[in-house]
């Protein structure tokens, strides 16, 4: 066989290499964020323009097109491409984490990362833009200015113009008009027929006069992004950096345990932390077993959306389930790698929220053992007409869930009309997962931070002994930085614990 071309040769190289950096733990790979977005982006990007390509090539590259014609069904899509890239700078955003920090991939030592390039930086650098974040447009595009040169060795098409533009305007947006007029005049070095960097440097040397001459005007007029946010936003992202505020003497009030109210209890205590007073939080330490969350897991997986993958020329829905041949060209069992690679992590790049399944206590003596146990510990009852399903749920990349309550009432103490058991007295929350990084439970008004622990279940009282809703109780999912997250709810209705857990006497 002759050799391949020399663009197909590059192009199997570079992706050889991430090849090799995966090939120690596959999802270990894919779960760090910026693999995952370089992986999506190359099957949107360079896999796509390589199909095009081979589509006009000799025979002897056929065998590949005809494996990229095969699989292409699976492979992500704009959309998918643009979900990983906002996953990014939401990780940035919650963590104040810097773009040099993230283009480099230093997020894990455990979990390798070739990093960002140029390009790819500048792209994000667009993404912070289009959410008008100009702090981070200009991290970003600083960074991509720095990939394209020594001793990066950058070969592709991105010009310094292009990168240019884009930090002067972030830069006099907010306010670094000194910086706007030199990179805008470094433009000009590059082009000086441009006539939009001329108009923009005589309205940034216009403006610094202006400013120059107005004492009441400070010389650097910040954007802050989050000037508009609520209270509960900042907060919210303070907790996810780790930044309570809890203090020790609250803390020296809070007490450990062990649960040994039932007979069951005697041998095997439930381990009971206690993690604040009003609301009252409690964790429930290995409270679920390795085997029991295996099997939860797998019951759940099924039902999971991201079991299908759809086709984006039918809309349709179908099963990951691909041949690969066997008789493959050195370049084509590279594409055979990373299509194994999306088909076991699902369409993982999708799940920005949480994708969730729901199992009932008949499903599984398993589930209906967990209902019990919960039963147990908390005095409730966990019969069926007075609780939810167990909800099971995965987060992907930067997975999150905003701050909310899980009460149901509206404002004036209704309920909605298909709530039919009554309000939700209490919640479990159980965590099958361990986290590499992020991923943290919040809970805003006690200031408390909950790090996923595979086996591990919070418990809390949604409703005030008088019905009416905790509304202290609000909590959120900080985004997962690396790893998968696993948890599942357990939703307790107030009908049936009338004589478990009375109303107060008035």
């Amino acid at each position: 066989m002759s050799e391949p071309p020399e663009v197909l040769q590059q192009f199997s190289d570079q992706v050889r290499k991430e090849r090799d950096i995966a090939a120690g733990d596959i999802e270990k790979y894919a779960f760090h964020p910026i693999n995952s977005f370089l992986l999506v982006r190359r099957f949107v990007r360079h896999w796509t323009e390589l199909a095009t390509f081979l589509s006009k090539g000799s025979p002897n590259v056929l065998d590949l097109y005809s494996e990229l014609m095969i699989n292409r069904r699976a492979f992500p899509t704009p959309k998918d491409f643009m979900g990983s890239l906002n996953a990014i700078l939401r990780i940035q955003e919650i963590y104040n984490l810097s773009a040099s920090a993230l283009a480099d991939g230093d997020l894990h030592q455990a979990i390798p990362s070739g990093g960002l390039g140029a390009d790819e930086c500048y792209e994000l650098g667009i993404g912070s833009s289009d959410q008008k974040n100009y702090e981070g447009v200009i991290g970003w595009m600083k960074e991509a200015l720095k990939r394209m040169s020594p001793p990066y060795e950058y070969s592709g098409a991105l010009i310094k113009i292009d990168v240019l533009e884009y930090l002067a305007w972030a830069e006099y947006k907010v306010g670094l008009l000194e910086d706007a007029i030199i990179h805008t005049k470094d433009i000009l070095d590059e082009d000086p027929t441009s006539k939009q960097a001329h108009v923009n440097l005589g309205h940034f040397e216009a403006e610094m006069i202006r400013r120059s001459t107005n004492v009441n005007h400070s010389a650097r007029n910040k954007v802050d992004n989050k000037t508009n946010r609520k209270d509960n936003k900042f907060k919210y992202e303070r907790l996810c950096r780790g930044e309570t505020r809890k203090s020790q003497r609250q803390r020296d009030k809070l007490s450990c345990y062990y649960n040994r109210n039932r007979p069951t209890q005697v041998l095997r205590p439930v381990k009971v932390e206690m993690l604040n007073s009003d609301p009252d939080l409690y964790l429930f330490h290995d409270f679920i077993s390795e085997s029991e969350i295996e099997l939860v897991k797998r019951l759940a997986k099924p039902q999971l959306k991201r079991a299908v993958v759809t086709d984006t020329d039918t809309g349709k829905e179908f099963k990951a389930d691909y041949r690969i041949s066997q008789r493959l060209t050195e370049p084509s069992m590279v594409l055979s790698h990373f299509v194994i690679l999306l088909l076991r992590l699902g369409t993982r790049y999708r799940m920005l929220c949480a994708q969730s399944a729901w199992l009932d206590d008949h499903d599984s003596p398993i589930v209906k053992r967990i209902s019990q146990r919960i039963q147990t510990i908390t005095g409730l009852s966990l019969d069926s007409e007075h609780s939810e399903a167990l909800q099971v749920a995965n987060y992907g990349i930067a997975g999150h869930y905003d701050p909310h309550h899980d009460f149901l009432q509206n404002p004036d103490g209704s309920l909605p009309s298909n709530v039919i058991d009554g309000d939700r007295i209490a919640t479990v929350l159980f965590y099958m997962s361990d986290v590499e990084a992020g991923g943290a439970t919040v809970f805003l008004d006690a200031e408390e931070i909950v790090y996923p622990r595979k086996g591990d279940a919070i418990f809390w009282y949604n409703l005030k002994k008088d019905g009416s809703p905790d509304v202290k109780t609000m909590h959120a999912a900080c985004p997962v930085i690396i790893g998968s997250k696993w948890v599942a709810n357990k939703w307790i209705n107030e009908r049936g614990q009338e004589f478990r857990r009375p109303c107060i006497r008035t």
